[in-house]
């Protein structure tokens, strides 16, 4: 209903129409109460495909099969790059835009390796946060090891070196070149990590932004630096962020420690 309301404003806002009635109490009020009568339905699980995770499903992945560098490729950069499912995923009716298209999504020549192969640039011509399309430039570092998303696409380079440098980005199956869809990602998402052992959980389109959220706050990188990196412009990114079992209790044992401490440096000493 809020969405509603936004779209109702912003239309009104074009016509020159007055828009006070958007901040009349009232409507806040009435809002709140219509949220009391009608619960909230439950919210979609979404499990976060963390480092360890990405791992395993690429080992399930062979090193020769074209989908499978372009899938390895994909995921890696996603990751890295703290990319939304839709940034570097198009439908067929994208690709029907013609030269518009690189206004818009990826194609080969958005990646540039720098300095060897040290790291990378990523152009990326619009995103949510990019309404105006400006472009985005990210730089993406090398891992040299297992996941490493430099070295994922040096593979994928060498192996697509038939398809021009505006085709997109990534494709399905090298000759018919098919549109590389968030259905389809999503899809061999699940059945990767269904191979790969890990259960059927919540995988969706979610799980790259919250797995990567999830992995920088374990690894200890601060919150403003996990907003920087995934290009949040609000403190949304920390509802992306989830804690095991083991991460909770331990960090109640550290509160309830903590409190204990407190409590004996605050006791009065006797005489």
């Amino acid at each position: 209903m809020k969405l509603y309301l936004c779209g109702l404003k912003s239309y009104q806002l074009d016509l020159g129409i007055e828009c006070m009635a958007f901040t009349d109490p009232r409507l806040e009020r009435t809002l709140q109460g219509i949220k009391r009568d009608h619960s909230e339905t439950d919210r979609r699980q979404r499990t976060p495909l963390t480092h360890p995770y990405l791992l395993t499903i690429l080992n399930t992945l062979g090193h020769t099969s074209y989908d499978d560098v372009v899938l390895r490729a994909a995921f890696t950069l996603a990751f890295a790059g703290f990319l939304r499912v839709g940034e570097f995923t198009y439908q067929q009716t994208d690709l029907d835009t013609g030269n518009a298209f690189c206004n818009w999504f990826l194609t080969k020549s958005s990646i540039q390796l720098i300095a060897g192969g040290a790291h990378l640039e990523l152009n990326l011509p619009a995103s949510k946060t990019d309404p105006f399309r400006h472009g985005i430039q990210l730089t993406i570092a090398a891992s040299h090891a297992a996941g490493c998303p430099v070295m994922a696409m040096k593979s994928l380079i060498q192996i697509d070196s038939h398809r021009p440098a505006d085709a997109p980005l990534f494709c399905i199956e090298s000759h018919q070149q098919l549109q590389f869809t968030r259905e389809y990602v999503v899809q061999m998402l699940q059945e990767l990590v269904i191979r790969g052992g890990l259960g059927p959980g919540a995988w969706n389109g979610h799980s790259f932004r919250r797995g990567e959220a999830t992995w920088a706050a374990k690894v200890g990188i601060r919150d403003r630096q996990i907003q920087t990196l995934g290009r949040w412009r609000s403190d949304t990114y920390k509802l992306y962020i989830e804690y095991s079992r083991e991460q909770r209790i331990a960090l109640l044992q550290r509160f309830q420690q903590a409190q204990t401490l407190t409590q004996v440096h605050n006791s009065p000493r006797r005489p």
